[in-house]
């Protein structure tokens, strides 16, 4: 009955045990916050305190034992297994033991997953396992969970790269391209992981992709002369020559001692030179369209050289390709030097294409145009007479005879010793006269025949032209004179004879060419003769012998000394049309007026 004793008093009549009673305590505790009313904590240690007297009574043996000693709570215990796997994992990674070290790592961020740390060490290790994937997932679980992202950004690109690099070396390209553009895109100012994805593309000949993403780096960074030249070779590919060629030069202007552009400018240099020389030889032998092809290879890649210009604005001319000789002619006057050879060349290439390009169009038809073309090579070289001459028969063929005569007076100025001018002017004066006379302005008529005659002396026409005009003025005697020169010039023109024999009825012409009239007209002929440039003596005159108002083309071969046709060359200003030729155009206009004034002539008498 021992044990009966040492129970608690009352325990047969069903009173609670002290676990009970503690089971009790903690319940109330438990909801003392939802009932803070129910019992007070002084009473429940007292409650407490009674109880435990009625169990142990008064001794303190088995009251005052206290908890075994190293036992601590669970998460004291969980925080020190944390500490040790993150001890030995850095122990493992500094051993180069980094699989254990990810083990570990491992084990750390299943016991605390919120732990930043862990993650980044973990992917350290992954990194140096060379598990870039991994390392990256690890380095995006701490990016989520750490307020300081940038960090992470940079290292996740970094190993992006590193992972890039390591398929690029496999070539692997496609695969390197994909991680190279994922560092680009978490580091889109890193011009290296750029560059690196313009590298896979060339690889795998995505030239295209390849140039624009040069392009783009060129905006960003336009003085790097490699990545001039790298587009340069890109140009090179496409077959763009002359870009190449710009690009190379850019590079040269960064750095004069660039290898690379050193060595693709020769290149360049050789092919075009190549090239012209064999466009020179297809000129040669008049194959003008393939020499055309070759000359503007060359210029493609040798874009800043005169020469070929100048060469190809030849060939564009020879073409009758005016246009484009023109456009050809004036960029090698702006690559040359202003007083080199080279200037003076293209200068003297573009005047002449302007002058043949207006031949060109009188040919046609086309005289402003013509006379526009002649403008702008007179705007340029005023002291080359051809172009006057050219603007001056222009100029006639538009009506525009007074203007055409200033033109064919400045070449006399600059030339006045040439005789075929002479006969020009004169042609347009006796023209001018005969427009005065139908307009019956006499006196004008009369001043325009005797500057005919001043500039060409040996035309009976003029002669017979003013004659016409003194008559209408009453100045008979004058007009006697003017019809003996007429008729000793040319003795069987028809036209002469009928003046001849209104002015002296009756009378035989052996006895007129031997009067006193007669011996002072031939005083006057010899005395014009003299005074005129390459005018035969008297004694040596060959007279004309047949008329010239029968024959379009006879004035052309009554003259002694016919001006020689110019040839075609490449340095000799081509006419617009030959003197018979005008003289032709002139003639027939001439009919129409003849027959007005000798109606008036007879209308006068």
């Amino acid at each position: 009955m021992a044990a009966a004793q040492l129970g608690p008093p009352g325990a047969s009549e069903g009173r609670p045990c002290a676990a009970g009673l503690g089971v009790g305590v903690e319940m109330k505790k438990e909801t003392e916050g939802l009932c803070p009313t129910a019992v007070s904590e002084e009473k429940l240690q007292k409650a407490q305190e009674k109880s435990l007297r009625q169990i142990f009574g008064l001794s303190q043996t088995l009251r005052n034992l206290e908890d075994p000693s190293g036992v601590k709570s669970p998460t004291a215990i969980v925080q020190n297994r944390i500490q040790e796997h993150c001890q030995r994992g850095k122990a493992f990674f500094s051993q180069g033991e980094w699989e254990k070290a990810v083990i570990c790592y491992s084990k750390a961020i299943n016991l605390d997953p919120q732990q930043v740390e862990f993650y980044v060490q973990k992917a350290e290790a992954f990194l140096q396992l060379c598990d870039f994937q991994s390392a990256v997932l690890n380095l995006r679980k701490a990016f989520s969970l750490s307020s300081a992202k940038e960090k992470y950004v940079v290292r996740m690109a970094f190993i992006l790269y590193l992972q890039g690099q390591c398929l690029f070396d496999q070539e692997v390209y496609w695969d390197a391209l994909e991680s190279f553009t994922r560092a680009s895109e978490l580091q889109p100012d890193n011009s290296v992981y750029r560059r690196r994805s313009i590298a896979c593309l060339a690889a795998l000949n995505r030239f295209r992709d390849c140039f624009r993403l040069v392009s783009e780096e060129l905006d960003q960074d336009s003085k790097n002369p490699d990545l001039y030249i790298l587009r340069a070779r890109l140009y090179e590919h496409f077959s763009q020559a002359a870009l190449c060629y710009q690009d190379i030069q850019e590079a040269i202007a960064l750095e004069p001692q660039h290898e690379e552009a050193r060595v693709l400018m020769q290149r360049l240099l050789k092919r075009a030179q190549k090239a012209k020389n064999q466009a020179m030889n297809k000129a040669l032998k008049g194959n003008l369209k393939d020499a055309l092809l070759k000359i503007t290879f060359a210029i493609e890649n040798s874009p800043l050289d005169a020469g070929y210009f100048i060469f190809r604005g030849t060939l564009h001319r020879r073409l009758k390709d005016f246009n484009s000789a023109i456009d050809d002619y004036i960029k090698a006057t702006e690559l040359c030097e202003e007083e080199g050879a080279e200037a003076t060349e293209a200068q003297r290439q573009l005047l002449l294409t302007y002058n043949d390009f207006a031949v060109h169009c009188y040919t046609k038809g086309f005289f402003e145009e013509a006379v526009l073309l002649l403008n702008k090579a007179l705007k340029a070289e005023k002291n080359e007479k051809g172009l006057y001459v050219n603007r001056g028969d222009c100029l006639f063929r538009l009506g525009e005879l007074t203007f055409a005569l200033a033109d064919y007076q400045q070449a006399l100025e600059l030339s006045p010793m040439d005789f075929s001018l002479r006969r020009r002017v004169g042609m347009l004066l006796d023209e001018l006269g005969l427009q005065e006379l139908k307009d019956r302005k006499y006196q004008r008529a009369v001043y325009c025949f005797s500057g005919a005659i001043e500039n060409n002396p040996r035309m009976p026409r003029y002669y017979l032209h003013r004659a016409k005009g003194r008559l209408f003025l009453q100045d008979v005697m004058n007009a006697k004179e003017d019809v003996i020169i007429a008729l000793l010039l040319d003795p069987e023109n028809e036209a002469v004879l009928s003046v001849v024999t209104s002015l002296f009825p009756g009378q035989p012409i052996q006895d007129i060419i031997s009067s006193k009239i007669a011996d002072v007209a031939k005083a006057i002929l010899e005395r014009k003769l003299q005074a005129c440039p390459y005018s035969n003596s008297p004694a040596k005159l060959k007279w004309p012998s047949r008329a010239l108002e029968d024959e379009p083309d006879a004035e052309s071969e009554a003259l002694e000394q016919p001006e020689s046709a110019p040839q075609d060359s490449e340095s000799v200003i081509s006419p617009c049309v030959m003197e018979h030729e005008l003289y032709k155009q002139i003639a027939i206009s001439r009919g129409k007026v003849s027959k007005v004034s000798t109606a008036l002539l007879e209308e006068k008498r």
